[in-house]
């Protein structure tokens, strides 16, 4: 499955029924998202994003009408069709198809090619600029929305010359909310393992460990912390998560989570090392693992950057989704 990376955005754009609605299917984003907190504000409608109309099925191209110049107030998010594949919660991953026009001119200047698996992959995260998180937090899965960005909150009033786009134009995008994956580990919480490091998780979900006394082991160690309802991991499948690694001595060395950008690879020896691939396989969808890599698993009596030669490595993983 081939992806778009979210820069192909634009340059300065990184950017009433009665019944019950259907149970999410276990082991679906749905359902295992269900009850996650948001982490930005829900969308927002509006006046002016009210004026757009937008012809097309979901993943189909979209053709979009609106008056010009449309320019409108901050960030307002219209839902054009509605999914069912659970809510947008914020500070995570999500797979997207769009095309965007200049609310000025009503030109459309870029957009992803609808029909195929060549998706958008964005983060939305807290205080990203534009406040995709915002304008989509809440939306469900398999939605098509229409989202209108005034010139602030698009390009902070610069413009894009290379797309055509002014200082005070207002920018329009259609998309297709086509996947998503977890903010963070969401399942059944497991006894720890005795012997292995203490994991201590902050409100976001980022964790922090305490070592045990006394050497560090011999052997591989894997224990599930958290066990997810989703699908196993196995041998070549690429994955989407988040990541904390430590050296037996405390020390830590990377952190997906200091930026809330997940990691995203595929599982094999030639991608990360084969304590990585070890710690993942046969593990499920959802699930938060804390692993003990020696030497020979890691990287062995070579330096990697920070990571002395030698060294024992503690990873904790929360398996966020597979692509």
């Amino acid at each position: 499955m081939r992806k778009f990376t979210p820069l192909a955005l634009i340059p300065l754009l990184l950017l009433a029924g009665c019944s019950a609605a259907p149970a999410a299917e276990p082991g679906s984003y749905a359902a295992m998202s269900a009850g996650s907190e948001p982490a930005c504000e829900t969308y927002r409608g509006g006046d002016a994003v009210e004026q757009i109309n937008v012809e097309g099925a979901f993943g189909e191209e979209p053709t979009a009408t609106f008056p010009t110049p449309i320019t409108g107030t901050g960030i307002e998010t219209k839902v054009i069709s509605a999914g069912t594949g659970g809510k947008i919660v914020g500070n995570q991953r999500v797979a997207l198809h769009f095309t965007g026009y200049n609310g000025t001119t009503g030109e459309q200047f870029q957009g992803s090619e609808f029909g195929t698996e060549n998706y958008i992959i964005q983060d939305l995260l807290v205080g990203s600029l534009p406040n995709f998180c915002n304008a989509l937090t809440g939306v469900e899965v398999g939605s098509r929305v229409a989202v209108l960005l005034d010139a602030e909150n698009a390009h902070q009033s610069q413009g894009v010359e290379s797309l055509g786009i002014g200082a005070n134009d207002a920018i329009i995008f259609i998309f297709d909310v086509v996947d998503a994956y977890l903010q963070r580990a969401s399942g059944e919480a497991k006894s720890p393992e005795a012997g292995l490091p203490t994991v201590i998780l902050a409100p976001n979900g980022q964790p922090g460990i305490q070592i045990p006394v006394g050497d560090a082991p011999s052997e591989f160690k894997r224990s599930v912390l958290i066990e997810g309802a989703g699908e196993e991991i196995a041998i070549g499948d690429t994955v989407v998560v988040h990541y904390s690694g430590w050296t037996w001595e405390g020390e830590q060395f990377d952190s997906s989570w200091e930026t809330l950008a997940p990691a995203s690879f595929q599982v094999s020896a030639e991608s990360v090392i084969q304590g990585f691939v070890q710690s993942l396989e046969g593990v499920k969808v959802g699930s938060q693992v804390v692993a003990v890599i020696p030497p020979e698993l890691g990287y062995g009596d070579q330096a990697q950057g920070s990571i002395p030669a030698g060294s024992t490595l503690i990873f904790v993983i929360d398996v966020l989704g597979k692509e």
